[in-house]
Parts: structure tokens; sequence; C-alpha cells
């Protein structure tokens, strides 16, 4: 027998719609909707406890002693930050439903292993300084996060400034973390677990880099790929967006290697230009897969790149990202990340690769099939509606199961 499930909340379209999308995510589920505590305590008592059980906090007080000891409880709570009540994990109730799915699954034991394997690996590479790596890897976490994925930041730069935006709780986490991967790989575990419930400025995870540059200096593929593994199996991320140094290094091909996405960033600058196809040419020498996952993007166009412009091997189109002038000067960082034309190119960009918004993927997910009235649970940013108009009138119990 799968996994049983149970989603229990007041509000019968949230409970039911919840609960189909979590069906629709994980088909191997077996997953329940209730909206009444006696109905619940009656279906624990005659099928036993389930193995996870998501229990809104107006209901927690009324079956905690039936479902306690039997289910992993996960308790949703109508603040908007919350890591434990009563004793329980928790997570905010109101929330895109893609990242409610993958907040229940960081808190599962069931999640846990399928996402050791379900982590999108994506490094932003470029062959020259001021194409606009950093700043395409940031928007990229962010608004990836916006769109309801579990997302990491994930700076391996020798020399980083993004802590001037970030403002990491931890200085040097990333040199404590490597340290207690290969010491104590129980406190890096639960130095991960913690990381992946923060959210940075960007609204992705984040820790600070290395304090001194000789740590990723001194990087080895091992230790690399102990990072990446670990972040992978105890973060719950859905993407982990990598922004590293270029060079040619040991380490640097071996994420390379473990990348599922490279981000070729250029501009139309004939150094840097000529610099992209050297380093390419050096690694499809080394990496026989390079072509197959790499995606070309040209930064700072006013429109599509000339014929004559130097194209990517393998017939490769650039994708392109606006030139924003008022970046020429820009004197805090918090401006690269609320460009409304950059953002924009950087939305067709995720389009493109498969990491499509919640809006209409919710629309199709919180149909009522049930009947049980049409209200949303999420909407995209800019028509998010309050607390109060999400919240629907009780009515009668949802019971079932699939």
């Amino acid at each position: 027998m799968g996994v049983r499930l149970i989603v229990a909340a007041p509000q019968p379209g949230y409970a039911s719609r919840l609960a189909l999308y979590l069906k629709e995510r994980e088909p191997e589920l077996s997953i329940g909707a209730f909206t009444h505590a006696d109905t619940l305590k009656s279906d624990l008592r005659d099928r036993g406890g389930p193995d996870i059980l998501v229990v809104h906090q107006a209901m927690l007080a009324d079956v905690r002693t039936v479902a306690t000891g039997h289910a992993r409880v996960i308790v949703l709570v109508e603040g908007t930050q919350a890591e434990q009540y009563e004793g329980f994990p928790a997570i905010p109730q109101y929330q895109s439903l893609p990242r409610l799915a993958s907040e229940i699954r960081r808190l599962t034991a069931a999640g846990e292993a399928a996402r050791a394997d379900g982590t999108a690996l994506w490094t932003v590479c470029s062959a020259g300084g001021g194409a606009g790596k950093t700043t395409l890897a940031l928007n990229l976490a962010r608004q990836a996060s916006e769109r309801g994925y579990s997302v990491m930041y994930l700076n391996l730069e020798a020399l980083d400034a993004t802590n001037l935006l970030l403002e990491s709780e931890e200085p040097d986490a990333l040199t404590r973390l490597l340290y207690e991967l290969s010491a104590h790989p129980q406190a890096a575990a639960a130095r991960i677990g913690r990381l992946g419930a923060r959210r940075s400025a960007i609204g992705a995870s984040y820790m600070d880099t290395a304090a001194s540059p000789a740590e990723l200096l001194s990087m080895t593929p091992e230790r690399l790929e102990l990072l990446l593994g670990a972040l992978r199996s105890h973060g719950g991320f859905d993407l982990i967006v990598a922004d590293a140094d270029g060079g040619f290094g040991e380490w640097q091909q071996r994420l390379l290697e473990l990348s599922d996405r490279l981000l070729w960033i250029g501009a139309d600058d004939a150094q840097l230009l000529r610099k992209t196809e050297r380093l390419l040419r050096e690694w499809a020498g080394r990496l026989g897969e390079l072509s197959a996952k790499s995606t070309f993007v040209l930064n700072k166009t006013a429109g599509e790149p000339e014929d004559d412009l130097w194209h990517p091997p393998g017939g490769e189109r650039w994708l392109t990202l606006p030139y924003i002038p008022q970046w020429k000067r820009a004197r805090e960082m918090g401006v690269l990340v609320t460009s409304a034309a950059f953002s924009g190119g950087v939305d067709r960009l995720l389009d493109k690769l498969g990491y499509p918004g919640a809006g209409e993927e919710t629309d199709r997910s919180l149909t009522d099939r049930g009947g049980g009235g049409s209200g949303s649970v999420y909407s995209p940013p800019s028509r998010r509606r309050t607390d109060d108009q999400l919240r629907e009138r009780p009515a009668a119990a949802v019971g079932r199961y699939s």
C-alpha cells in the first residue's frame, strides 16, 4: 500500500483543492480531505492513522490524541510565518500550491527520498565579467520562487558581494557547512534543513558564501559533490541556482557535469563573445553532453541579435534579455531585481526552461470538481487576494480518497 496522506481544514474548498493538487503532484499517494473534526476522528479510528496528516490549527486539538503517535503531523497556520505550532512543524496556510506541496514534501520522510533525485541544478556561466551572470542568477532564483518553487541561490564565487542584497543571518555559513559535511554530517543535515525553511530578500533560500576567497579557490570536486548532494537530500528544494566563477579547474568541471542546465550568458561585445567561444570550445572537449544541456542568453540587447553576431555552437539561438540603462550607475544591488523589463525577459526564459508560473496550473488544479466553490487558494502576486477573501464558508465535510 502507498503512503496515505490526509488534509484536514475547516474550509471545504481549501481542503479538497489542496488534496487534489497533491494527488496530481504525487499520484502514488492515497489522499483524503476532511473539513469536520468528528468525521476525521471516525475515519482515523476505523482505518488507523495516516502516514501524513496536514491539519489546520483549528482542528488540531480535536484530533491530536487520535492521530499523534501514528502520523507525521504538519500544522497549517493562518499567519505568514511559522516553523512550529504546539510542538509540531508548521507552514503558513495561504501560499501558492506549488510551495505548499514543496513544504509538505520537505517536512516528510516520504518526500525526502524523492527530493534527492528531483532537485534540479542550474548553473549560470560567463566567460568574463560584466555580462550580468550574478544578476541573471539572482533574478532566476527570485522569479522561480515567486512562481511557487522552492529555490536555493548558491553563490560559489571566490569574491562575492551579494550579501549587500541578501543580508545573510550567518556570515561565512558556507565555510561552516563545508566543515560540518566532513566532520559532523548530522549537524550539516540539520543546518541545511533550517536553510530550506529560510527565505531571503529575493524569496529564495541563501547562505553567505565563504569569508575567505581561499575556501573557494581550494574547492575540490569531492567537496563540491558532497555539498550539492547534501543540499539536494536535506534542503527540500525544487531548484538550485548556482552562480560560480568561470575557470577550468577540476571542481568547476564537476559542477558543469552535475548541472542539469547550463545557462551561458554573453553580451554584444566582441571581446566577451570571443572569450565565450573559446570557453565553450574548451569545455566541449571535456564534456560530451555540453550542447544538450546548454541554453544561451544574450544580455543587454535592444531587440533581436544582428545576423552577423557570433552564433552559439550546434545552431542554437540566443535568448535575449534587455539592456537596462538605469543599471549603468546602480549604487545598490536592490535595483537589479526590481526591473519590470528584465523580469519579463526572465519570465520568458523560465517558461522556455519548463518552469511555468502558478497561475495557469493553479487555475486548473483549483477547479472544485466536487462543486464546493470556485475560490482560489493562490493568485499570482499581481492579483493576490487577501486572507479574508480567500476564506470560504464551512460546508459539508469532504471525506473521499483517491
